[in-house]
C-alpha cells in the first residue's frame, strides 16, 4: 500500500471517530437536556395539580370551578395531559385536551408520566409506585381498575368530596423522539458529508504533500545517465522537510560521485604508476635471458630490479598509507612542540643532503606551540623540502620559516624553482598527478608526495596553501591550529629528542 493510500486510510479512520464521537456526545447530551426539560415541566404540572386540591382532616375537595386549572387546554402531543381519580379507580376530571383525544388510541406512543395519591389528611402528595400504562378513565397498573381506551366523556359534576384522589400527569414521548430522531439525521448526513469532503481533500492533500517524493523516485529511477551531467534528485521548492531531504540527498550524490571520480582516477594513475616499473623490470630480465651474460652484466641488470623494486615498494607503502588515512579516527603520541625550536631541530637531519647548504631556516621571534606527533609532522616538513630541491635548480635557496597568525601556527616553505602553472594549482595535491612540465624535465617521482602532505595534515587538522608563479618559484604553507598558554603550561613531558629521532623517509 502506498503512502498516500495509508494516509488516507489513517486520516479518514480518524476523522470517522472524531466525527462519530462528537455526533454520539452531542446525542446523548441532547436527548439528556430534552428528557429533563419533559421531567421538569411533568413535575411542574404535578404541583400545580396538588395545588389546586383542598386536603381537610376528614375528606378531600377538588372543585375545578373555584380553582380553574390551565393545564393541558390545547391539544397536540406536545402538550401536558392530566387527570384525577378518586381512590377506587373512577374519573373525577381531566385535561380538556383529552376529550375526543384520537392519539390515545395509538399503541405506539409512549407516556412519560407522574402519579400521586393524596389522602385526607395527608399534606403531602404519594408517589405511586410502579410503572403505570397512561388510560384517561383509570391507571391499569397503578391502581389495578379496568377501563377500555377511548373517549373521554366528563363527568357533569367534577365536584369532588372523598377520602383521597389520584393525580395522574402525562406527556408524550413522541415529540422529544421525533426531535432526537432529527438530530440523528442531521449529524448523520452532515457527519457524511464532512467525511466525504475530508477523503477528497485529504486524498489531494496527501498526494500534493508527496508529489516531491514522487518527483524525487523518478529521478532517481534515471539518475545513472544523469550523473555525469551533474544533475541530481529533482528538489522542489516546497520550503519544508522535503525540500532538505531533497538536498541533503544531493549533497550525498554529489559527495559520491566526487569520490567515485577520484577513485577512477586515483585507480588509473595508480595502475599505470605500477605497470611502468613492472614493464621495465620484465623487460630488462627478457633482455637478460636472451642469451648469457657476464656477471658484471647480471649485477647491473639486479642493480636495475633493485632500483624499480624500490620504487614499487614507495608506490604500494604510499598507497597503504593513503587508504589507512582515510580512516584514522585519532592520532597517536602527539605532543606538545614550539613548532619554531622543533624546525631547527629537525632540519638538522638535512645536513648530508648534497643541497644542505641552500637550505636555510628564518628565524622569527616568539614561539608557535602545536600539538601534533613530530614523526608526521616531520615526514610534512621532509615531504615539502623534497620537494622543493626537486623542482629548483641547485644554489638556488630553499627557505623555511615560522610564525604566528592570530591562532594559527604557520610553516613555510619557499623555493626559487619551476613553479606551477596556475591551472595546475589545484590538481598537484591529488594522488599521483605530475605536471607535463616536469615529466618534459624528467625530474623522478611519483606523484604522491603532496597527496601524503594533504592528508597528514587533515588527519593533525591542518591544510596546505600552495601559490606559484611559473619560473619564480612556489610557496606551500602550512597551518596548524596554535595551543593556548594554558594548553602549553599543562604540556606533559614527553616531548623529548625520541620525537625527533624517530625515523623518517621522504615519500614522493
Amino acid at each position: 500500500m502506498s503512502i498516500t493510500n495509508r494516509l488516507s486510510l489513517f486520516f479518514l479512520i480518524a476523522t470517522a471517530l472524531v466525527l462519530a464521537g462528537f455526533s454520539l456526545t452531542l446525542y446523548v447530551l441532547a436527548s439528556g437536556h430534552l428528557h429533563r426539560q419533559e421531567n421538569h415541566r411533568l413535575d411542574a404540572a404535578m404541583q400545580v395539580l396538588v395545588a389546586a386540591i383542598e386536603v381537610h382532616p376528614g375528606d378531600v375537595e377538588w372543585e375545578p370551578l373555584e380553582r380553574r386549572v390551565t393545564l393541558g387546554e390545547e391539544p397536540g402531543l406536545d402538550q401536558v395531559r392530566w387527570t384525577v381519580h378518586d381512590l377506587h379507580g373512577r374519573l373525577v376530571d381531566c385535561s380538556a385536551n383529552l376529550e375526543g383525544d384520537a392519539a390515545l388510541q395509538r399503541r405506539d406512543i409512549g407516556w412519560r408520566m407522574r402519579v400521586r395519591r393524596v389522602r385526607a389528611g395527608k399534606f403531602e402528595a404519594e408517589p405511586v409506585e410502579g410503572r403505570a400504562e397512561f388510560v384517561p378513565g383509570t391507571l391499569r397498573e397503578g391502581l389495578g381498575g379496568e377501563q377500555a381506551p377511548g373517549d373521554v366523556v366528563l363527568p357533569k359534576d367534577r365536584t369532588f368530596h372523598g377520602d383521597g384522589v389520584v393525580l395522574t400527569v402525562a406527556a408524550s414521548e413522541e415529540p422529544v423522539r421525533s426531535t432526537l430522531q432529527l438530530l440523528a439525521l442531521t449529524m448523520l448526513g452532515v457527519s457524511s458529508v464532512v467525511w466525504l469532503t475530508a477523503a477528497v481533500w485529504g486524498r489531494w492533500l496527501c498526494q500534493r504533500a508527496l508529489r516531491p517524493i514522487v518527483t524525487m523516485a523518478a529521478s532517481a529511477r534515471s539518475i545513472r545517465r544523469r550523473l555525469e551531467d551533474g544533475s541530481f534528485l529533482a528538489v522542489p521548492p516546497t520550503s519544508d522537510e522535503i525540500e532538505d531531504l531533497g538536498r541533503a540527498l544531493n549533497d550525498l550524490l554529489a559527495a559520491l560521485r566526487e569520490s567515485l571520480a577520484r577513485q577512477q582516477r586515483f585507480t588509473g594513475d595508480a595502475s599505470h604508476q605500477l605497470r611502468t616499473p613492472l614493464t621495465a623490470m620484465l623487460g630488462k630480465v627478457d633482455v637478460a635471458l636472451r642469451k648469457e651474460r657476464t656477471p658484471a652484466e647480471y649485477q647491473q641488470v639486479l642493480c636495475v630490479l633493485r632500483r624499480r623494486g624500490e620504487q614499487l615498494q614507495q608506490i604500494v607503502e604510499s598507497l597503504l598509507f593513503l587508504a589507512r588515512a582515510e580512516t584514522a579516527a585519532s592520532l597517536p603520541d602527539t605532543e606538545v612542540l614550539d613548532l619554531n625550536d622543533w624546525s631547527h631541530s629537525w632540519l638538522e637531519k638535512w645536513r648530508d643532503h648534497p643541497r644542505a647548504a641552500d637550505i636555510g631556516i628564518q628565524d622569527r621571534l616568539g614561539t608557535a606551540w602545536v600539538r601534533a606527533p613530530p614523526a608526521l609532522l616531520g615526514q610534512v616538513l621532509d615531504n615539502l623540502v623534497d620537494n622543493a630541491c626537486k623542482y629548483s635548480e641547485a644554489g638556488t635557496p630553499i627557505s623555511v620559516s615560522v610564525e604566528s597568525e592570530g591562532g594559527e601556527s604557520v610553516l613555510t616553505v619557499v623555493d626559487r624553482g619551476c613553479g606551477i602553472e596556475p591551472e595546475e594549482l589545484p590538481l598537484v595535491t591529488q594522488p599521483f598527478y605530475r605536471s607535463p612540465h616536469a615529466r618534459w624535465l624528467g625530474k623522478p617521482g611519483l606523484g604522491l608526495g603532496l597527496a601524503v602532505v594533504v592528508r597528514l595534515l587533515s588527519m593533525m587538522g591542518g591544510k596546505l596553501g600552495v601559490s606559484s608563479q611559473p619560473g619564480q618559484g612556489s610557496r606551500f604553507r602550512v597551518t596548524l591550529p596554535s595551543l593556548g598558554l594554558a594548553d602549553v603550561a599543562n604540556r606533559s613531558p614527553g616531548a623529548t629528542e625520541d620525537g625527533l629521532d624517530a625515523q623518517h623517509r621522504s615519500v614522493g
